[in-house]
């Protein structure tokens, strides 16, 4: 028997996703698909825009055979500790052969000449990243060239003119190498080949070419869209027949429904709010920086009144960007602290599987977690007594905590009843 892993959002779950999961069972030649997703708060420091058992049944119905939850503090983490938390739960799962994610080059051995330099962190690599923190470059900025000219070995890292020789056998010049830097999912892509090697995982990484359109445009083209392009029809309240062609017809219905009580980062303005004016230092919350965290101190006063997007671009300078501030923001509203995540051993990241949902047909799947793993696996959240060291309670209760934060936000829209985590079960199909 042969499982592959993804990781994965699906925010919205649209038919590239579809189209993934079919490949990448196909490449593999897996006979299961197993999903890690982001609950409901993502990557990019907002709220899902659907719940996370919308999304987790759409998967369901299109290919996933089992889906857990990413435990929110690695959701919500930046690139790094988002793809070390998930290959963490794939690895402690035992059942996954291959780990397979989109990228804009589909080349497995870019991948991993830059894992390697990223993982063993040489002198020349670390010398250049932090002289170009220094001269008030971004983190991602110095990190695409303290990696070039580790790669390259010429020119002067942070010289306008660029490394003067070919990057090598790996990439065939230096623009290739570039632009394989400053694609989105590419660098995702290098963290997952990052954290398997951190963990010594026996998961073979495949990169699938990612069709369609590029992964931050806002217009549905093409063969498929971007996930971008149709969130920004939801928050304009424009999910036209245009948009509904992206999504696969098992569950335009499920779609529709879902987009009565899309949720937006607007939404979560009076949680800010009340943080803002509770907190006098900010210097413990995850993802905030000294100079961050004098900003928002600094600023907190001027951003009442105004809208979670405008209170992002007043607190965003040069070395911090948008996504890292959003990120931030969350953080702090969610309660997710510095030693929550930076503590922790690599391998003692996951301390138990949430199950979202699963196909009936998946039993062999389980069958053989419960022979591999020692990871306790909650199929319902009564199950969660059976975690007894803090570190686990703590991970448990902040889940708990932001899934209940995002259903209140849905409910005052809706006025349906409340229903909490304990009242609802895995979806089974």
């Amino acid at each position: 028997m042969r499982t592959v892993g993804i990781i994965a959002e699906y925010n919205p779950f649209h038919t590239g996703h579809a189209y993934h999961i079919q490949k990448a069972k196909e490449i593999s030649q897996a006979d299961y698909a197993v999903v890690v997703m982001s609950p409901d708060f993502v990557q990019r420091g907002e709220p899902a825009v659907f719940d996370k058992y919308a999304r987790a049944r759409m998967a369901l119905q299109n290919g996933a055979d089992l889906v857990l939850e990413l435990p929110v503090r690695y959701a919500t983490a930046s690139a790094e500790y988002f793809a070390l938390g998930a290959v963490a739960l794939l690895d402690r799962l035992g059942v996954a052969d291959t780990l397979c994610f989109g990228a804009e080059q589909a080349v497995p051995e870019f991948f991993d000449t830059v894992a390697a330099i990223l993982s063993e962190e040489p002198q020349e690599y670390t010398g250049n990243l932090r002289r170009l923190l220094r001269q008030g470059k971004t983190f991602p900025q110095s990190r695409s060239e303290a990696l070039l000219y580790c790669l390259c070995h010429g020119g002067a890292a942070g010289n306008e003119a660029g490394p003067s020789v070919s990057a090598g056998e790996t990439f065939p010049d230096v623009q290739s190498l570039s632009a394989f830097l400053s694609a989105p999912n590419n660098i995702l892509g290098v963290e997952y080949c990052k954290a398997l090697r951190r963990l010594k995982s026996c998961i073979r990484p495949i990169p699938v070419l990612r069709e369609g359109s590029p992964y931050h445009s806002t217009v549905p083209d093409g063969a498929y869209c971007s996930a971008a392009s149709i969130r920004q029809g939801l928050c304009a309240g424009n999910v036209t027949d245009h948009v509904l062609r992206y999504i696969p017809e098992n569950c335009r219905s499920l779609f529709l429904e879902a987009s009565d009580c899309a949720v937006t980062q607007e939404e979560l303005l009076p949680f800010l709010t009340q943080k803002l004016l509770a907190f006098d230092s900010f210097d413990s919350i995850f993802d905030l920086s000294s100079e961050l965290s004098d900003r928002i101190r600094n600023l907190r006063f001027n951003c009442i009144g105004k809208t979670y997007g405008q209170i992002v671009s007043l607190l965003k300078c040069r070395q911090i960007t948008e996504a890292h501030i959003r990120r931030a923001l969350i953080h702090l509203i969610l309660d997710i602290r510095d030693d929550d995540i930076r503590s922790e051993r690599p391998d003692e990241m996951i301390r138990y599987a949430k199950v979202l949902g699963l196909r009936r047909s998946a039993s062999p799947v389980l069958h053989q977690i419960k022979e591999n793993s020692s990871l306790p696996f909650l199929t319902k959240p009564a199950h969660a007594s059976c975690l007894t060291d803090d570190f686990s309670i703590h991970m448990w209760k902040q889940d708990l905590f932001a899934s209940h934060l995002y259903r209140s936000i849905q409910m005052m829209r809706t006025h349906n009843v409340f229903r909490s985590e304990y009242e609802i079960s895995p979806l089974i199909i």
